[in-house]
């Protein structure tokens, strides 16, 4: 345990088949602290994801936080208020602002690697970062937060469909250059502490009082909330975020890297997965 105190926050839409893993990671890293909080900001969930994080909070000190928005059809739109829900909480909360970390977590699986040791290593190793982010031990995923200055300054979404419009016969190299190489990031970055713009990879660790004061923004779900979120944080503190490749939460084996493989090596995929995410945004 470390002489610290963290608030935990988690965005939950139907994740009954993935939060009893949740529940097992936050019992074994909840212990890392002095005092913790746990908030879960439930959207519209149609499966008993409600009944399930009551149940578990009966005995776990925290709470849940009902946001119905219907009316809001893309998901990332709905991941930047229901983030924004969990910051308006405990700013109207004299206990929790005074704690010393936000701690983000995504259900889904990705944290299923994650335990107390390697938490209280990475906080105690990193004290001079206002955040911290994991990696995965095999793929790195989420590219699409991924900002790295000089490597990768762009929205790679937002780049591969530019080229898309005038390059169709070889646009798996492209997704590859974009996209694709960025899963290998553990291997031909060689620093154990990659300094990023942004990052997220499933979880976040933040000093609470140097980033309470910012908010996430999607452009209504056109850019990644973290992305905006992540930026607001370098433009006043400078390089104080990083990944530490000694955190890792995951194998990162999912639908995400099974998706950025395919689509590295066939003309097919690619084409069918930009026409998805165009209909998304």
């Amino acid at each position: 345990m470390i002489d610290k105190t963290a608030v935990f926050c988690i965005p939950v839409k139907n994740e009954s088949s993935n939060i009893k893993s949740l529940f097992r990671t936050l019992n074994k890293i909840t212990k890392s602290f002095k005092d913790y909080f746990i908030i879960f900001v439930e959207s519209d969930s149609s499966d008993n994801s409600n009944f399930l994080i009551k149940n578990f909070l009966q005995n776990e000190k925290g709470t849940l936080l009902n946001k119905s928005l219907k009316d809001i059809n893309n998901r990332v739109a709905r991941l930047a208020i229901s983030r924004n829900e969990y910051l308006k909480y405990i700013k109207k909360n004299d206990k929790l602002l005074n704690f010393d970390f936000l701690i983000v977590l995504d259900c889904g699986g990705v944290n299923n690697n994650l335990n107390s040791e390697k938490l209280e290593k990475t906080i105690l190793e990193n004290q001079e970062f206002v955040g911290i982010f994991p990696t995965q031990s095999i793929f790195y995923y989420d590219i699409w937060t991924l900002r790295i200055k000089d490597l990768i300054n762009y929205d790679c979404f937002d780049e591969l469909f530019k080229i898309y419009k005038y390059e169709k016969k070889n646009i798996k190299k492209i997704f590859y250059k974009l996209i694709g190489k960025f899963m290998f990031i553990n291997f031909f970055i060689k620093s154990n502490k990659i300094k990023v713009v942004s990052a997220y990879g499933g979880m976040a660790i933040y000093k609470l009082n140097k980033v309470i004061e910012f908010t996430y923004d999607s452009n209504n779900g056109k850019n990644g909330e973290h992305v905006e979120f992540n930026k607001k944080i370098s433009n006043k503190y400078g390089d104080c975020l990083i990944i530490d490749k000694n955190l890792t939460n995951s194998y990162g084996l999912n639908i995400h890297t099974i998706n950025i493989f395919l689509c590295s090596i066939s003309n097919f995929f690619t084409k069918r997965f930009i026409k998805k995410i165009i209909c998304n945004f």
